[in-house]
């Protein structure tokens, strides 16, 4: 089964916090993503990505423990690694190495792997293959570093709690919109870093399944169990990070997050 990591990345500004979300072509916004290589530890892999999507570097001196670094040799570093040069190797190289420990595992999503329910509509990871597992990771933006502006990406800051509003706008996947559903809660990224703790106390995937009239159910409706079709993942307990609004309903172009009774009746 394929994984994805993908990387939330954070500023604080005095309106709330703010996620960098990018697309390549036509299509949704999303996180920075890419691949989790085959024995590649996922927090590394999700430090890879942010680097070689956005060219934002999570890495520390080798020889310290000392916070993360601003390089003047990073778009060196990254057009190495864009031209095919192991990106772990080509830090150490440069007397680097990942600060993963920057990382914080924030939810799991894994896509439905049945045939029928693979569609564009259906998707929540906006990829291709079925059952793919996306995890999704949380990294504030080092202070003196931008995200690259490469020609072929187009780029954009979201308010955690205007998702909503810009749903629409920029075609946003169910596990982005709830998770800034989620992080809309919080003020300080130190809130959100305390959160990202507890929640890795209880890692439970979540498999969404289809409802009717084209909802997606999360493991936590009360119908997933007797509406939803296809695969299903059932909570084995009950996280307490799982909680309120519990389905997506489709509009337009993008997913709304809704509770159970503002969704149309079947």
């Amino acid at each position: 089964m394929a994984e994805l990591a993908q990387i939330a990345l954070l500023r604080s500004k005095p309106a709330g916090l703010e996620l960098f979300l990018l697309r390549r072509g036509p299509g949704a916004f999303g996180f920075p993503s890419g691949a989790i290589h085959p024995n590649e530890d996922p927090r590394i892999a999700a430090a890879r990505v942010l680097f070689e999507d956005i060219g934002v570097l999570l890495g520390r001196d080798a020889g310290s423990a000392s916070a993360t670094l601003e390089m003047p040799s990073v778009p060196a570093l990254r057009k190495q690694v864009l031209a095919g040069a192991n990106a772990t190797q080509t830090l150490r190289e440069a007397g680097m190495t990942w600060a993963s420990d920057s990382m914080f595992t924030w939810s799991i999503w894994q896509a439905p792997s049945s045939a029928g329910l693979s569609s564009p509509g259906i998707r929540i990871d906006g990829g291709k293959t079925q059952g793919t597992v996306t995890r999704v990771f949380i990294a504030a933006l080092p202070v003196g570093f931008h995200p690259a502006k490469d020609a072929d990406v187009e780029s954009t800051w979201l308010l955690a709690r205007e998702a909503d509003l810009r749903g629409d706008e920029l075609q946003l996947s169910p596990h982005v919109i709830r998770t800034c559903w989620e992080l809309a809660h919080f003020d300080k990224l130190a809130e959100v870093v305390a959160a990202s703790r507890a929640r890795a106390t209880e890692p439970h995937p979540i498999l969404p399944r289809v409802g009717p009239n084209l909802t997606l159910l999360l493991p936590w409706d009360a119908d997933y169990a007797t509406l939803g079709q296809g695969e299903s993942l059932a909570f084995s307990y009950h996280p307490k990070w799982a909680l309120g609004p519990s389905r997506f309903v489709r509009e337009d172009r993008t997913w709304k997050l809704v509770a159970p009774h503002s969704t149309p009746k079947a």
